[in-house]
């Protein structure tokens, strides 16, 4: 499993915020949290990132233990093993839209050529090679909201997390950095976490994690598993579709039938 969340509590002043939360999530998943303003989904989001911390329970990003990890070792598991699609971009100003795609590969120490080599394909990519030398100020909101992807993928990632990708983009746009997101994650096989308030980006996610007051009323588990119990369901169907003779349309068919001429068809 790529995300491993096992009985996370967190309380703030006293007040619980997360009551017991836990889920799996498999490489090349795709999960949407949905959930009120106050349901939780943003705490619970930033104890997945390795940003805050839980209170009791465990939480596991590609076999890394986040509440056994010192400060040093949450920075290295959010630069090597996560990268983060926020709503307001959060790109550096003073940084080109290529330079803030090179950051994350900086700050892990890949060598400059191979740096320059990645950043220039994935920007090409991500659909915005030609605006490599552009400033944050001088992209639009999709632009800019695709230079954020390439940035948090760039590194390679075992999990993307996106908080409201398409929150602060007109419809069309949003539904271009949806399916930006969801060709990203077939073509490196990463877990993508999107929290998201809107129904019809949720749609596009294979699973829906909703939450209320703290706790996961939908979609626990491992989509794993569920697949695996629908595949299961599928075979019996189809098994027992197989050996049965089907319902006679009339008398006539019904004295025709022969349940070998069927199978040789």
């Amino acid at each position: 499993m790529v995300l491993e969340v096992r009985s996370l509590t967190k309380a703030y002043a006293n007040r619980p915020i997360l009551r017991g939360v836990g889920f799996e999530m498999a490489a090349g998943e795709r999960a949407a949290l949905l959930g009120p303003s106050g349901s939780g989904k943003t705490t619970l989001l930033n104890c997945i990132g390795g940003v805050d911390r839980a209170d009791s329970g465990e939480v596991i990003v590609a076999g890394e233990k986040l509440h056994a990890l010192d400060a040093d070792g949450l920075a290295r598991v959010r630069r090597t093993r996560i990268g983060t699609v926020f709503q307001f971009f959060h790109l550096l100003p003073t940084l080109t839209a290529a330079e803030n795609v090179e950051l994350p590969l900086q700050l892990i120490g890949v060598p400059a050529a191979e740096r320059e080599s990645r950043v220039r394909d994935l920007l090409e990519r991500v659909g915005v090679s030609h605006r490599a030398s552009a400033l944050p100020s001088e992209l639009s909101g999709g632009e800019m909201q695709r230079v954020a992807i390439a940035r948090a993928v760039i590194h390679r990632p075992a999990l993307l997390l996106a908080d409201e990708p398409t929150g602060n983009l007109d419809s069309h746009t949003g539904a271009q950095v949806l399916d930006l997101l969801a060709e990203i994650v077939r073509e490196t096989n990463a877990a993508l976490l999107m929290v998201t308030h809107s129904e019809e980006a949720a749609k596009r996610c294979g699973r829906v994690l909703r939450m209320k007051d703290g706790e996961l009323i939908e979609g626990g588990g491992t989509l794993a598993f569920a697949a695996e119990g629908q595949r299961s369901q599928e075979a019996e169907v189809l098994n027992h579709l197989k050996n049965s003779a089907p319902p006679p349309l009339c008398p006539s068919a019904a004295n025709s039938y022969d349940p070998k001429a069927s199978e040789s068809r």
